[in-house]
């Protein structure tokens, strides 16, 4: 995440069978190319295990153009959500700003990616 400082990251939660990650995926596109290069970072985390088909599969019929990490098999970060998808809003400063549970609403998150670039 070093590299990133100075930058605000939407780091995403999901997996190939969650129909409201199927719903986001295109907005968080759309948001990835938008501000590429404005000091915004988009990635996405796969959380289906063992699944390496159906993640290639889903970003490939999408288009995903950002990052998509996978966790080792029986990971630990999944037992901390409420569910899928969750969204995590990092500041410029590397510290988690927002979560959000559930499928995301467009205006909302570039509300709050705006707010966070503007902060000092």
């Amino acid at each position: 995440m070093e590299e990133h400082r100075g930058e605000v990251v939407v780091v995403n939660y999901w997996a190939s069978w969650c129909v409201p990650c199927w719903e986001e995926t295109p907005m968080l596109i759309r948001l990835a190319r938008e501000y590429q290069g404005r000091g915004v970072s988009v990635a996405g985390v796969a959380m289906d295990e063992g699944r390496l088909d159906k993640v290639r599969a889903f970003v490939q019929r999408f288009g995903v153009t950002y990052p998509v990490a996978l966790p080792q098999p029986m990971s630990q970060m999944a037992y901390g959500m409420d569910g899928l998808p969750t969204t995590i809003l990092v500041d410029q400063n590397g510290r988690v700003a927002k979560t959000y549970s559930g499928a995301l609403r467009e205006k909302d998150l570039r509300a709050d990616v705006e707010a966070l670039l503007k902060e000092p």
